[in-house]
């Protein structure tokens, strides 16, 4: 094996920037082989039917390095699919696995295709050679330990498995640029900053949840009601104002280990937004 070492030092190309999906699905290794193999052919027909219902069809034909693992699936889409990859495809994933349900239940009546699904976006090669070099990249990376992060697979360990099918988590990236930037038609006030961390792969960073379905499984507290997680999964509110006192308006401002500021909107009563600096 040859390294070519003559263009060390010298600037190169930047790949292209990819949208990158994600889904895994939950409790797979607790099924049958048989329904492995089941679910292993039903969640490319899911993914695609959500794309139909959504009117993005043309994105799952025309996926990048497209990647079937047996419990997930990953596929590289052109950038500006982002806020549609948000809405409505995720509302009509969440209906594509309620209609999954009843075939499902004919294999084994508590048998449940609940998924996880990360979102980033990041400059990747995408030369179509087979070259196997294809998606390698920080975004690619980040889309994974994002899906395998503690906080989304909390969301549905602790939601109505017959309800919640679906619990997304989006870099802040793709926060920033999608959902602030008003792209999006899921409005911020429906995402949840949380610390997403893989600690055996020496991973935390600051991701945004999304239920389209949120519910309460049985015996489960609800988010606020919650001993404090590390690093702060929801926001802060301050003690309100005694009487006869007049309260400055919250405006607060969150950072990053990159230098990266968020402020939040005026908010009545001091609201602490996303206000986490232990290494986001």
């Amino acid at each position: 094996m040859e390294i070519d070492l003559s263009r060390i030092g010298e600037s190169t190309p930047l790949p292209p920037y990819r949208a990158v999906l994600a889904v895994d699905m939950e409790k797979f290794s607790a099924s049958s082989a048989r329904n492995q193999q089941a679910i292993g052919r039903l969640i490319p027909q899911v993914l695609e039917e959500a794309f139909t219902c959504a009117d993005m069809l043309p994105v799952w034909k025309d996926a990048r390095f497209p990647r079937h693992s047996g419990d997930g699936y990953v596929m590289g889409a052109e950038p500006e699919h982002l806020p549609y990859l948000i809405s409505p495809f995720l509302e009509e994933l969440q209906k594509a696995l309620e209609r999954a349900q009843p075939h499902l239940a004919v294999l084994d009546r508590n048998l449940r295709m609940r998924l996880r699904a990360s979102i980033d976006v990041g400059p990747l090669p995408d030369t179509g050679d087979g070259s196997g070099l294809d998606a390698m990249g920080e975004a690619m990376v980040s889309t994974h330990r994002l899906l395998d992060s503690e906080p989304v697979r909390r969301e549905l360990e602790r939601s109505d498995p017959d309800t919640t099918l679906l619990a997304t988590i989006i870099s802040r990236r793709v926060y920033e640029d999608v959902v602030l930037g008003g792209f999006s038609s899921v409005r911020a006030s429906r995402w949840r900053p949380v610390q997403a961390a893989v600690p055996a792969k020496d991973f935390r960073s600051e991701g945004y949840l999304f239920v389209p379905t949120p519910s309460l499984g049985a015996g489960t507290a609800r988010p606020e009601e919650e001993p404090g997680h590390e690093g702060g999964d929801r926001a802060q509110t301050r003690p309100k104002p005694s009487p006869g006192t007049q309260s400055a308006p919250g405006n607060s401002v969150g950072h990053n280990d990159h230098g990266q500021v968020v402020q939040a909107g005026t908010l009545n009563g001091g609201v602490t937004f996303g206000g986490v600096s232990d290494g986001t």
